[in-house]
């Protein structure tokens, strides 16, 4: 099976950007590669400090690669974080020194790994460049070809063999075989071993494996695991190690810190067994990016005022001439001074008596706004000429609309034919609706297209067998795809469990389940109620403040009943998505549970994908490839194990009882494109399911055609 990098794919790819050599703003670094042009494909994933892109770079001599750029954008919660912590604004993504030390880190991590840890690697950091259009750093590094954790194959029997062995067979003979995630997380303790032991203390927090998270980092290839991901997007404040770690450093809290002296020692003693892996060239390398790390490092950390971490006064030399160039740094590449002011500023040495400092402290567009028109006369020109001339007005407000359009339309917040040419009411709308809504429902809101074509779809789930059986189907079928992608089911296994789904006897449930699916389609209006009726019953104790949350099991319900009202007479059982369908959170489970009677491997392996879904979604604990979620899937088996024991007794129970007749699957005619307006109606709509799947299939096809034309690069030792 081919390993893909276990990332969340795209729906659509972006458009292709080039960059002309020169406006690349790549930042000089030792030994780096030199990239001339840069070639965005798609989006694989975003975290919460930065955002991951699929880039084709090639360089002055035509060598082409594929590379992963991490793009330091990160929401109002990580800056808000990070600035309560440092009283700084996140340094990855403002600060030239602390993205050169994520670049240096990286290499000295990667030369200390593959000499001291072996069937480990670090992925190698090629290029550190400015992004001038996300006024945000970027590190680009190797594509690596590997895949997240594989969970275990379904258990069972878990509980029986749990007490089997806890009184029935005290000796444990009765156990599985050991799982992934044992050796991942046994890998994960040396790595967070080695980190400690070198100095690179910060570090540790990434490979940790008390941080629930820190699996995601570590990639499985054919031959070893690969760390992808070694910059950290939150202080370490969730682990009491790192706590400690961080008052014993006088650096509350840790962000990557390290211990200048202990790394040197480290790289010192054990220059034997490093120059004998590395060779001459490469312990000399690995000495030299010590030392920029090192310096760059240190050059960060100066710049902040870190309360918690400072040791010398705030108002020391080396502290105003540290933070003066960090804001002059800052202020130039986000354009907020002119050259000329800021070299008026280096020659001076006041910073906090200026009015553009302290304009700074004015949080998001209205502050950078001000500090423009204080330090930048470009700017002042453009206002002033906007103010008189009202072409020139309408010129510049044209080119902000457009701006925010693409942005817009780049996160799927409105349709892609949409355009705002002007200050119009509906464009203020869409600002507001951009700052206060998510993006599921900005679009709903803003786009008629997007709400007949949900209100269609909520229609034909409710009214039409054929829609509701195919977008059941479909549904399972892009989980089977993306257990697929993530090299957690073989090939074999995808299509075993695709004909299974494809199985007349499970029309009735999949249509059913297609059913209860398609109340996910008024979720992006359910969610701002549910949190409002929270709060509001919070407040006044008020129960009825709590009806939103009802409406998903009622509706759920009154589905199933309709159904067996409707099925009465071909004896389909309907129990147990009945008992299950009221529940909250887990009743869309309700449908996969009646499978499981008639086909337990695709049961299994929905019940299992909704618990890892259920595992992605909780809050800074959750997420792909996370131990909760693997933790989720493995608590599935639970659930699996009582639908076993509970189907076992009803055979039993049914076993006393006079055969009852099997009732058959009703014969399918061949589908017929009927002429009624109805009909053309539901198959306009199937049509475009099928083209969602044709359309993703391609996207999957894009990607292996990339992977196979992209030439291997590992650097020599």
């Amino acid at each position: 099976m081919q390993d893909r990098p276990c990332v969340a794919v795209a729906q659509t790819t972006s458009a292709i950007q080039f960059s002309p050599p020169d406006k690349i703003g790549l930042v000089p670094a030792r030994n780096n590669w030199v990239p001339q042009k840069i070639e965005s494909l798609l989006k694989l994933g975003a975290g919460r400090a930065a955002e991951a892109m699929l880039v084709k770079a090639r360089d002055q001599t035509g060598n082409t690669r594929l590379c992963v750029e991490k793009i330091f954008r990160p929401g109002w919660l990580t800056r808000a974080v990070y600035r309560c912590a440092f009283q700084a604004p996140f340094a990855y993504q403002n600060s030239e020194d602390a993205i050169l030390a994520c670049f240096y880190r990286r290499r000295v991590a990667a030369r200390l790994v593959e000499a001291l840890v072996p069937g480990v690697s670090v992925a190698e950091p090629l290029y550190v460049r400015w992004d001038r259009s996300s006024r945000a750093f970027v590190l680009g590094s190797e594509l690596i070809r590997g895949r997240g954790i594989r969970p275990a194959p379904a258990d069972p029997q878990i509980l029986r063999r749990s007490l089997q062995n806890g009184f029935g067979n005290p000796n444990g003979n009765n156990r599985q075989p050991p799982e992934e995630i044992d050796g991942l997380l046994r890998i994960m303790r040396r790595l967070e071993a080695l980190m400690h032991e070198c100095g690179l203390v910060g570090s540790g927090w990434q490979v940790s494996q008390s941080a629930v998270v820190a699996t995601a980092n570590l990639l499985r290839t054919k031959s070893e695991y690969v760390v992808v991901d070694l910059e950290s997007g939150i202080p370490a404040l969730l682990v009491p190690y790192y706590l400690a770690a961080g008052w014993r450093m006088r650096s509350m809290p840790l962000f990557d810190d390290l211990e200048p002296r202990t790394l040197r020692n480290f790289v010192e003693a054990h220059w034997p067994n490093l120059q004998t892996e590395l060779g001459r060239t490469g312990y000399q390398q690995l000495a030299d990016d010590v030392e920029a790390l090192i310096e760059h490092t240190a050059r960060w950390k100066q710049a902040e005022i870190a309360l918690g971490r400072r040791s010398t006064s705030l108002f020391s030399r080396t502290f105003r001439k540290a933070q003066r160039r960090r804001c002059f740094d800052i202020w130039q590449r986000q354009e907020i001074i002119d050259e000329k002011t800021a070299d008026q500023f280096r020659s001076s040495s006041r910073l906090w008596s200026r009015p553009i400092f302290w304009l700074g402290l004015i949080p998001g567009s209205p502050g950078r706004f001000l500090q423009r028109m204080c330090g930048n006369r470009t700017a002042r020109r453009t206002a002033r000429q906007a103010i008189l001339h009202r072409s020139f007005r309408r010129k510049l407000f044209s080119e902000y609309c457009d701006r925010k359009t693409k942005q817009w339309r780049k996160a799927g917040r409105i349709s892609p034919e949409r355009r705002f040419a002007r200050l119009s009411p509906r464009f203020l709308t869409n600002a507001a609706l951009a700052k206060i809504t998510p993006a599921g429902l900005q679009r709903w809101l803003s786009d008629p297209q997007q709400r007949r074509t949900q209100l269609a779809r909520f229609v034909l789930l409710i009214a039409s067998g054929r829609y509701q059986r195919e977008y059941g189907r479909q549904m399972i079928r892009r989980s089977l795809r993306e257990w697929t992608t993530d090299g957690r089911l073989h090939p074999q296994e995808q299509a075993s469990l695709e004909k299974q789904s494809d199985s007349h006897e499970l029309d009735e449930y999949a249509r059913c389940f297609g059913m209860h699916l398609s109340l996910k389609l008024i979720m992006p209006v359910l969610i701002p109620l549910k949190v409002g009726g929270l709060a509001a019953f919070a407040v006044t104790k008020d129960p009825w403040y709590l009806l939103p949350m009802a409406v998903s099991p009622i509706a759920r319900t009154a589905i199933t009943l309709w159904r067996m009202a409707r099925n009465r007479w071909r004896g389909v059982r309907y129990g147990e998505a009945l008992a299950i369908g009221i529940l909250p959170l887990v009743g869309s489970l309700a449908f996969p549970v009646q499978m499981y009677a008639a086909h337990k491997q695709l049961a299994t392996f929905l019940i299992r994908d909704n618990a890892a879904r259920l595992g992605r979604w909780i809050p800074i604990y959750g997420g792909r490839n996370s131990r909760l979620e693997i933790a989720a899937i493995k608590a599935a088996d639970i659930p699996i194990e009582l639908l076993d024991i509970g189907l076992s007794v009803i055979a039993w129970f049914r076993g006393l009882f006079p055969h009852w007749k099997s009732v058959q699957p009703e014969e399918v005619a061949p589908t017929t494109l009927s002429a009624s307006r109805w009909q053309r109606w539901v198959d306009h709509h199937i049509k475009k399911l099928i083209e969602s799947e044709a359309a993703q299939q391609l996207i999957n096809d894009h990607i292996d055609n990339l992977y196979k034309q992209q030439t291997h690069y590992r650097k020599a030792s």
